[in-house]
């Protein structure tokens, strides 16, 4: 009894997918290896037209609106991750920036930030950011950790008194603050810089894990041609936003209120704690 006939299996397919031939107007070729290497790319994507590129950080005519407070312990306690701890009383800061030029272009800010440790030195975590461009925005998000959000921030002048708004969409107001100047101060003779503590994460694709990533950022930002007022003034929160929760970092008690009119720029940043 004769075997039945058997359909021929062509050499191609018992090859890898990577390396079959391909059929091209009669012709065979085989599949083509990408080139594309990380030496190649830029620091963001699209990588090979990256939306920011590499140039120092700098700050030119900037004035910073700092309104210190007492907040809730245990509320600032939940917003702050270990290993950084809180002295008591908690002090927290509303920071409206507004800057002239920088190596991102123009552009408002707003900075919520809860004064902590670190290893024994004082620093700022920052809960919340705000900013009016988009540069700014994912640079600081992506490179350092600034948890910033794109928002609506105004300047309004009446006589000698400044108001500030915070906006998210237009016309839901999340913050606002007044400010008089009263009287210039000396800097500190030894300068003024502050050191930012940022939590960056990285959102992972694969089900059942959030995170890629998370880091814990230590930067330190240095202001030089400084010029400080000092003043009265509060800052408040609505409360009306639960997807902008500013309100969690509560005024308790205001403590003081100045302006800060000076250039500045990123001196350094290194990652502390790797999750």
């Amino acid at each position: 009894m004769s075997n039945p006939a058997r359909t021929p299996i062509h050499r191609d397919k018992m090859r890898p997918e990577s390396l079959r031939s391909r059929p091209d107007n009669g012709r065979a070729l085989m599949a083509r290896l990408g080139k594309l290497n990380p030496a190649a790319m830029g620091l963001t994507m699209p990588v090979d037209a990256p939306f920011f590129v590499e140039k120092p950080p700098y700050w030119r005519g900037v004035h910073s609106y700092t309104f210190n407070y007492e907040t809730d312990p245990d509320a600032a306690a939940a917003l702050v991750p270990a290993p950084l701890t809180l002295p008591e009383p908690v002090k927290a800061s509303l920071i409206f920036n507004s800057f002239d030029w920088s190596t991102g272009g123009p552009y408002c800010e707003l900075m919520q930030g809860v004064h902590v440790e670190f290893e024994g030195n004082p620093c700022v975590y920052f809960t919340q950011l705000a900013v009016t461009e988009a540069v700014p925005l994912v640079t600081g998000r992506e490179v350092y950790g600034f948890p910033k959000k794109l928002g609506r921030i105004e300047f309004v002048r009446q006589d000698d008194i400044l108001a500030m708004y915070y906006e998210r969409p237009k016309g839901i107001r999340i913050c606002s603050a007044v400010f008089r100047q009263i009287r210039p101060i000396a800097p500190p003779p030894e300068g003024i810089s502050m050191k930012a503590v940022n939590l960056r994460v990285i959102t992972c694709p694969e089900p059942g894990r959030d995170h890629s990533l998370c880091e814990l950022i230590l930067a330190e930002i240095v202001m030089s041609s400084a010029e400080i007022w000092v003043g009265e003034g509060n800052c408040s929160y609505t409360g009306i936003s639960e997807l902008d929760p500013w309100h969690k970092l509560p005024v308790v008690k205001h403590l003081d209120a100045s302006v800060l009119n000076c250039d500045s720029t990123l001196k350094g940043a290194r990652i502390v704690k790797r999750w």
